[in-house]
């Protein structure tokens, strides 16, 4: 990843992270009503996208380590800013960021029943020294 592309996800992490109202979500116009001949009961229609809720604490590495790569990238940059906030950190290396991934990844495939956060929060804290 290169730093410009890491610079970029890296800003659009924190701004997600960042505590914000979520915003409601529009709802589909509503179907014509059914001619009154209709007997056929009217299927239902699709709610929309389910939620999938996630404890930022409880996650475990083999679950991190299970998911396609493009959900683990997108976890690893949650993590590292989930770190940085916790930190306060006003600003990020993102050169670092290939080494801290590298490093929480190796940590998850040796303890796979421990936390991610624990994976993360080391792997931060070791790239900051």
């Amino acid at each position: 990843m290169n730093g410009r592309t890491a610079a970029i996800l890296l800003s659009g992490l924190l701004v997600a992270c960042a505590q914000s109202q979520p915003q409601e979500a529009t709802a589909p116009p509503a179907p014509p009503p059914a001619p009154a001949s209709a007997a056929v009961p009217a299927p239902a229609t699709d709610a929309g996208p389910v939620g999938h809720i996630v404890s930022i604490r409880g996650a475990r590495c083999g679950d991190l380590l299970r998911l396609a790569p493009d959900d683990r990238a997108a976890a690893t940059m949650f993590y590292i800013g989930y770190q940085a906030s916790r930190f306060r950190a006003s600003t990020i290396d993102v050169a670092l960021i290939p080494s801290i991934e590298a490093q929480a990844l190796t940590y998850c495939e040796e303890n796979p029943d421990r936390p991610v956060v624990q994976a993360f929060a080391e792997a931060y804290s070791e790239a900051r020294r």
